[in-house]
């Protein structure tokens, strides 16, 4: 069949494509700014039609029928990584949690449940071909799995250099959408954020291969690289920071031993200049979860940087980056990869940064055991530098009590006298 004839055999309504998910089914959306925006904001005009239908979906963009009890019967939606509005689901008892790591939780879904639908947001189609640009995390591995597959095709969205092509012929049906790309502001560090900020960046060399997150500490860490030369990136995340750094030329991937010249990342999260910074520079490269957040890959950066956060840590070193107590927050996603990695790389560094306090300043983040239920994210085996607004904490090579001496050190002052009693009386510290 011509192409052009293909294209309008497969062109449909919004309401039309909605029409096609049908009950029993599994539908996995790609996920960050390539999620469907358009299409699952409507999904809510075809749930009480439908029934034993699970959604896999990320935590971006924010939809009222995760916020609606009605949905729960009709619809179920899973993830590996929880936003408010997947908590509030999670209440109502319609959502549930993947317990995972980023680089191999889609293999091991698949081999658990089948999905027969991938449901993205695309750009407009090149010589047959569209793409989803922007998130590489698991979508090739859906889209192969997938019998349907429904695009909403935007005009706002930039091929890039990894992005996952789909041929016309392999797709079901597609709509027009002229959504704004989701895009993730910059926020401002307290000033807590920019001391930890700057012990981050001391520790980071020129020519080292640096992760960082997404949040305004990650941001100031970025500007303080601004000081340094010929940093490589090998990251979970594209973010506004990096973007920053590239286009400045403090990296450039000059002296990385895995893929020098290249800026690798696993899906974009941030401003609109990073999206254009990552469409029109050609060393700027997605890599599925399964290579990028690999740790045997990470590895494999001589100088391997990792830079996350925590909601706490006790005094034996074990991280929790999501949960409160059993209450699921948000998810491990790729904090244990990159820790295992960069511990592994060749003079490699896991950093874990984070104020001391929570609450304004009501609950200390180092705690001597963890809160009951917390979920450990990041064992203490893996357990390396732990920085606050006091101070910098070496952890790994060293017994559980030179921890706990080492972490009540960088606890906020007001909590060291209870952090040392309560250790104490655990036999952590004599």
């Amino acid at each position: 069949m011509h192409q052009d004839a293909l294209y309008r055999q497969k062109e449909r309504s919004l309401e039309e494509c909605l029409t096609l998910i049908r009950p029993g089914d599994h539908i996995l959306a790609a996920a960050a700014a390539s999620e469907p925006a358009a299409l699952l904001d409507a999904l809510p005009q075809v749930i009480p039609n439908l029934h034993d239908v699970e959604l896999f979906k990320g935590r971006d963009n924010s939809y009222a029928f995760l916020r609606d009890p009605e949905v729960r019967g009709h619809l179920k939606v899973t993830g590996h990584f929880y936003s408010a509005d997947l908590r509030q689901a999670h209440t109502l008892g319609f959502a549930d949690y993947i317990p995972s790591n980023l680089h191999n939780f889609i293999s091991e879904r698949l081999a658990h449940t089948s999905y027969n639908v991938f449901v993205a947001q695309v750009t407009p189609p090149e010589q047959g071909v569209f793409q989803a640009p922007y998130c590489m995390m698991f979508e090739r591995e859906a889209y192969e799995a997938a019998d349907t597959v429904i695009l909403e095709v935007n005009p706002n969205f930039r091929r890039v250099r990894g992005g996952l092509d789909i041929p016309v012929e392999r797709v079901t049906a597609f709509f027009h959408s002229e959504k704004p790309i989701f895009t993730t502001p910059r926020s401002s560090p307290s000033p807590a954020e920019q001391t930890i900020a700057r012990y981050v960046a001391d520790l980071i060399h020129d020519g080292d291969t640096i992760q960082l997150g997404v949040g305004a500490l990650p941001d100031m860490v970025g500007e303080y690289l601004k000081e340094k030369n010929d940093l490589g990136i090998h990251s979970e995340i594209f973010s506004s920071t990096m973007a920053d750094l590239i286009e400045s030329g403090n990296a450039n991937g000059s002296r990385k031993t895995l893929n020098p010249g290249e800026h690798i990342a696993v899906f974009c999260a941030g401003d609109q200049h990073l999206f254009d910074v990552v469409a029109e520079n050609p060393a700027c490269r997605l890599v599925s979860s399964a290579y990028g957040n690999n740790p045997c890959v990470i590895a494999q950066n001589d100088h391997m940087v990792s830079v996350n956060s925590a909601l706490e840590i006790d005094l034996t070193g074990q991280i929790c980056s999501e949960s409160i107590g059993p209450l699921q927050y948000s998810g491990t996603g790729g904090a244990s990869d990159f820790a295992c990695g960069a511990m592994h790389a060749r003079g490699g560094r896991g950093i874990i940064a984070f104020a001391s306090t929570a609450k304004g300043g009501a609950i200390s983040k180092i705690k001597s055991v963890l809160t009951p239920g917390a979920a450990v994210s990041i064992s203490r085996n893996l357990a390396d530098t732990i920085i606050t607004e006091y101070g910098v904490a070496e952890l790994r090579g060293r017994t559980i009590r030179e921890r706990a001496e080492a972490l009540i050190a960088i606890a906020h002052p007001d909590f060291r006298a209870q952090l040392r009693r309560e250790a104490q009386q655990y036999g952590i510290l004599a």
